[in-house]
């Protein structure tokens, strides 16, 4: 594919996030994407065969971007014990969900979606959860679970419970973001308290 062709892509892209993460799946408008990214409608649909495949194609795009971040992180943090690096990727997302509130708000919108569709892109999500989940289950290996409580257990409520998180505190600074960095520490208390409630229901007593 040609540079120019990838430009184009990536902008009808943008485009779709946006609009998705702003209306649903059900309400946004291609018309509108169109305008947004400033291309015909016949040239979005050459390169999506229709609306759900250009939404595939924008969770493709943010899923990839989300396992990327997040392997970044853990090679960077390949020093930190379970629960730190639990802390620090606490951290971490929240500054991502703020940095990029549009990714954020779309990956939600899964909830909403048609039952088939939702059905497709939970596969989608699991696939990317499977592909990044050596670097989580390196620092499970270094702890002691529960006897009932199974690494594919843990990883599944981690994800849930660090996915609440996110929302919670993209929730809380959505419209003032400029206050986050001076606001860190108090978060990384929460965190943490957080982070001990979340370690006495996982480590074996």
């Amino acid at each position: 594919m040609s540079e120019r062709n990838t430009e184009v892509m990536n902008e009808i892209l943008n485009a779709a996030i946006e609009e998705f993460a702003e209306k649903g799946y059900e309400a946004a408008s291609t018309n509108t994407i169109t305008r947004r990214a400033g291309v015909s409608k016949g040239l979005l649909f050459h390169y999506f065969k229709n609306k759900e495949g250009l939404y595939i194609a924008c969770y493709e795009h943010v899923l990839k971007w989300s396992r990327t971040q997040f392997e970044d992180f853990a090679e960077k943090a390949k020093q930190l014990d379970f629960f730190e690096f639990l802390c620090e990727w606490g951290l971490r997302k929240i500054q991502l969900a703020i940095e990029k509130p549009v990714y954020a708000k779309f990956l939600l919108t899964v909830a909403t979606l048609p039952a088939r569709l939702r059905q497709k892109v939970v596969v989608m999500i699991k696939e990317t959860l499977l592909s990044s989940f050596h670097a989580l289950s390196e620092k499970i290996d270094s702890i002691e679970l529960r006897p009932d409580l199974s690494k594919e257990d843990a990883t599944m409520f981690i994800t849930i419970f660090f996915d609440g998180m996110m929302e919670f505190y993209l929730n809380q600074y959505r419209d003032r973001v400029v206050r986050l960095p001076e606001e860190l520490d108090e978060i990384k208390k929460q965190i943490d308290k957080l982070i001990d409630v979340l370690k006495f229901g996982l480590l074996e007593r």
